[in-house]
């Protein structure tokens, strides 16, 4: 996944929000802003997005600020656009009532209580679809699952729609709201070629009743090699009548069987066969949700990164956003399902070569204590040591007993830790079990990422701080002491669960849902999705009595 681009200089939203009691009730659209329920929204409660609402009229004195007495066709035809659009960025139309935008704007006389009403839904519909697209429809921080994510800040909404309704280019507010990680815009592209895959019924299905092996000739050669143009993984190519199993065939169904981890042979078996079976609209749900995920990744400046994408078993480390040739190795990470690796984004602050382990209560509790209570000498033999710590919180002084693991052969970190404090306590470190990392499904640790490759990813790290180069990290991974390395420049790192991913040569790869973690959001975005709701020709009627009820309210 390349490294995330620098999002460019936007204004934060002020978090100073007009007080609720200085929201003008005998104004229509005060009375729906204080109620924070739209009668006409497919979601009447609106109380997720009513700061930037209430924030936007609060700046043009609680008035109108679609349905003027001057009102911009353009600009209401670019919502139109923008909210009819969303299917593109993996948003449901529908959650952003586009129906209604549309019969709203043919309205005409309409009276001040009408006016506040489609004015408002409008409005809180467009926040909505930009609060979307910039953080994601769901928290992840109200995952079951461990997320470590700070929210992205929030950009100024009521500002840069005020600047944008006046100047008349509303739909640039989607390219200022959008997220602007590379891994997202190649999501983006790829969603846009499979929606489009879904509407292609020209292409018959390709079903050759025998296994195909690269020399072969066949009748429905022809049929495959659409298939693949389509798919994006072959070049069109004038030899489109021929029916043999050709070089660039075979290539481009070896791309397919990699990127869905099957044996890149390009024999076309059964397992290989059931791909191109599969309905273009079966991967589409599983880009949406990579895309969702995509949106809680913070926008860092450019400069080096480190990423672990968990279900892939794979990290990765760019020195640029452009980097052609970013570090790649194996990793090992938390077991399924109770000792998941997070998802988090932290900084990197320093190494620790031939480091101890301090060894977690509850792993010495469940593992280490059994074994030592029916061996005296077992501790000894693991190089395990206890040490005494004054604990600071407890009243009076005191202190507790503590397990630590001395450097070694024997130590499961290896010879050097990478570390990003951060809440879960988890890092990067080597691993003397070299073994493990010849296993398809890596799942194995107690939430730590082991590494392939320490030394390669100590070089990383390390590669423009002045003393150190290859011979200085081997011998810093060899010494008889701890030594702690703090860095210059600290280093993004990026713990990520992407089960359908982009790597940096834009090859598009899906993985096991290691974790569950896709039926999880799933679930999440489900109940996020607005209702079907008939509207009858009696809504106006609806919206004007809801209207005049909230201004009647005490």
């Amino acid at each position: 996944m390349p490294v995330p681009l620098p999002e460019s200089s936007q204004p934060v939203i002020d978090s100073i929000v007009e007080p609720v009691s200085l929201i003008p009730t005998d104004n229509p659209i005060g009375a729906i802003l204080l109620s924070k329920r739209h009668p006409l929204l497919l979601r009447a409660d609106f109380t997720r997005v009513s700061d930037p609402v209430i924030q936007i009229y609060q700046h043009n004195g609680f008035e109108p600020i679609w349905f003027t007495p001057h009102r911009s066709e353009k600009n209401l035809q670019d919502l139109i656009t923008i909210l009819s659009n969303a299917s593109s960025d993996a948003l449901n139309p529908i959650n952003y009532d586009v129906e209604l935008i549309k019969n709203s704007i043919g309205q005409q006389d309409l009276d001040s209580n009408m006016t506040a009403s489609y004015d408002v839904a409008l409005t809180v519909s467009l926040v909505r679809y930009l609060q979307d697209l910039r953080h994601g429809q769901v928290d992840p921080r109200n995952a079951q699952y461990p997320v470590h994510i700070a929210p992205k800040p929030s950009l100024d909404i009521a500002g840069l729609l005020k600047q944008n309704l006046a100047s008349q280019t509303l739909t640039e507010l989607v390219g200022q709201f959008e997220p602007k990680a590379k891994q997202y815009q190649q999501l983006k592209q790829i969603l846009h070629h499979f929606q489009q895959l879904k509407l292609q019924n020209d292409v018959g299905e390709f079903k050759p009743k025998k296994m195909l092996r690269p020399g072969d000739h066949h009748a429905q050669i022809p049929i495959l090699r659409q298939r693949l143009t389509l798919m994006g993984v072959l070049r069109a190519s004038n030899d489109s009548d021929s029916g043999l199993y050709d070089n660039d065939l075979v290539d481009a169904v070896k791309t397919i069987q990699q990127q869905q981890g099957l044996k890149a042979d390009g024999v076309i078996g059964p397992a290989t066969l059931a791909l191109f079976k599969q309905s273009h609209g079966d991967e589409i749900p599983r880009i949406e949700l990579a895309m969702e995920r995509a949106r809680w990744i913070p926008d860092p400046s450019d400069g080096p990164m480190i990423m672990v994408n968990i279900p892939a078993f794979e990290l990765w480390a760019f020195n640029s956003a452009d980097d052609p040739n970013p570090l790649n190795m194996k990793v090992i990470v938390g077991k399924a399902p109770d000792k998941q690796t997070p998802i988090l984004w932290e900084e990197m602050k320093y190494l620790e070569f031939m480091p101890y382990w301090n060894i977690p209560m509850t792993i010495f509790k469940k593992e280490i204590l059994p074994k030592a209570a029916n061996n005296q000498g077992y501790l000894a033999s693991q190089d395990i040591e206890l040490v005494r710590h004054q604990n600071s919180e407890a009243s009076g002084g005191g202190s507790y007993i503590r397990a630590r693991q001395r450097p070694g052969k024997k130590n499961p970190l290896g010879r050097v830790k990478f570390v990003f404090p951060n809440n879960a306590d988890v890092y990067l470190h080597d691993t003397p079990s070299k073994a493990a990392f010849n296993r398809p499904r890596r799942d194995l640790s107690h939430g730590c990422v082991r590494v392939s490759e320490p030394e390669r990813l100590a070089e990383f790290v390390l590669g423009e701080q002045l003393g150190w180069d290859t011979e200085t990290i081997k011998q810093a991974m060899s010494a008889s002491k701890t030594r702690h390395v703090t860095l210059k420049r600290a280093i993004p790192v990026l713990f990520y669960y992407g089960t359908t991913f982009v790597d940096h040569e834009n090859q598009l790869h899906f993985y096991p849902d290691i974790y569950g973690q896709d039926e999880q959001l799933k679930q999440a975005l489900n109940k996020l999705q607005s209702p079907v709701l008939v509207k009858s020709d009696a809504s106006n009627q609806l919206a004007k009595s809801n209207t005049s009820e909230l201004l009647s309210s005490p």
